[in-house]
């Protein structure tokens, strides 16, 4: 895969990342990054950048926590169990499944050749 690059300017310095993600996902993800910066730096103007840098930071790990570990609902938990009983079944038949040597011949006819 295609390694990317991105330059991201935050708090004064200069990154430049690489990735095998999109570059739409990775100026997503940069975008994402300045904004929640930018919350912290309105609400502590006077702290140092890797105050607002580790703040920033703590903020994001905190959305992601909320949303991973967050209620789950019944919704939720019912299109679980189906995947799972899914999965089973299809484990299952892969299981059992023998190939057949050779495709068998259309009607009237001949086999397809390789």
């Amino acid at each position: 895969m295609e390694k990317r690059q991105l330059r991201i300017d935050v708090l004064g310095s200069s990154f430049v990342i690489q990735s095998d993600e999109s570059t739409e996902h990775l100026n997503r993800l940069s975008a994402h990054v300045k904004s929640r910066i930018e919350d912290v730096r309105k609400r502590y103007p006077f702290a140092e950048p890797l105050t607002v840098a580790v703040l920033a930071a703590l903020n994001i790990a905190d959305e992601m926590f909320k949303v991973r570990d967050g209620p789950q609902t019944p919704e939720s938990s019912e299109v679980d169990s189906v995947a799972e009983r899914l999965i089973s079944r299809i484990d299952d038949d892969l299981l059992t499944h023998t190939p057949l040597a050779e495709p068998p011949a259309p009607e009237g006819g001949e086999p397809p050749q390789s």
